[in-house]
């Protein structure tokens, strides 16, 4: 009888990366349509405001973010916030579910997505799209 053993090695320091956040989302009314980019506002774990200047994966450990897309009241015709794609910016290793492909509805309270570093600590997201005023 053989027996074979096999073990995966673990993946290089310098390519796991402990980051969990949203670069960048922007909302699509059709895959190839206009984009709307989100603004997004990440928190802390003391849920205060961290400044856009000055986020770093240290400063936001432990809190959630917050992404506002808000689309110009004149596309109210054309783009339907119960029907839109998502497409978020990540870091090489990280992953988000629930997955974005398809379309979402953005209304309300929106959606919650979470990202997952490629060290394993999480982060959540509320995604939230509304008509501007």
């Amino acid at each position: 009888m053989t027996m074979m053993l096999w073990n995966c090695a673990e993946a290089d320091k310098e390519f796991v990366h402990d980051s969990n956040t949203i670069d960048r989302m922007i909302c699509k009314a059709t895959k190839d349509g206009t984009e709307f980019a989100g603004t997004i506002t990440e928190y802390d774990k003391d849920r205060n405001p961290v400044p856009a200047h000055s986020v770093t994966q240290q400063k936001v450990e432990g809190g959630y973010g917050i992404i506002n897309i808000e689309i110009p009241e004149r596309y109210k015709e054309e783009i339907d916030l119960e029907n839109v794609y998502l497409v978020a910016s990540l870091s090489w290793d990280q992953s988000i579910t629930p997955s974005l492909s398809g379309t979402h509805d953005i209304t309300g309270e929106g959606i919650v997505v979470t990202v997952k570093s490629g060290v394993g600590t999480k982060r959540n997201y509320r995604i939230q799209g509304f008509y501007e005023e």
